[in-house]
């Protein structure tokens, strides 16, 4: 389909510019601004009380207009919702470069994955002024309520490089 949109777009052109008028298209492509993980999202299900959670989550990297760059995790927690489920629910979102952290925040969810079914978990980084290739990584804590395990860290698939 993008082959044929291209061949019209230049036979309009030609055809245009043949008979003297003016031309108008869309706008220009834009650079790339965000690349994601290539292994797709962590996808987990955990033993709580009542309906497991269940948990999927991504890391990319954004690129604003203005060559800021930021690490960016998002996902969903569902069956959470109406009981306590978990002690802690935590995102930690990173931008790198060469892995090793350029900025990071860490995101608290516990409140949200306690009170409602169907939670988006989004967590950003701050924006970072910054040149060279850059990825979005992180992780997701989870410490669910009553089993006695402690909670534990989960390693998310990090983004593709952006430059």
């Amino acid at each position: 389909m993008a082959r044929q949109f291209k061949r019209l777009s230049i036979v309009l052109a030609t055809t245009s510019l043949a008979f003297g008028g003016a031309l108008v298209v869309g706008p220009a492509a834009q650079a790339d601004t965000q690349h994601c993980s290539d292994s797709g999202p962590l996808l987990l299900e955990l033993d709580t009380s009542g309906e497991n959670i269940d948990i999927e989550y991504s890391f990319c990297v954004d690129k604003s207009e203005g060559g800021k760059f930021r690490g960016h995790g998002y996902g969903n927690v569902t069956d959470g919702g109406g009981q306590r489920k978990v002690d802690a629910f935590k995102v930690e979102s990173r931008l790198e470069k060469g892995d090793r952290t350029v900025t990071k925040r860490t995101c608290d969810f516990t409140n949200a994955v306690n009170s409602s079914d169907g939670v988006n978990t989004d967590c950003e980084s701050p924006w970072k002024a910054a040149s060279g290739s850059h990825t979005g990584d992180g992780r997701v804590y989870v410490d669910i309520d009553s089993d006695g395990a402690g909670g534990k860290w989960y390693g998310v698939p990090g983004s593709a490089g952006l430059s």
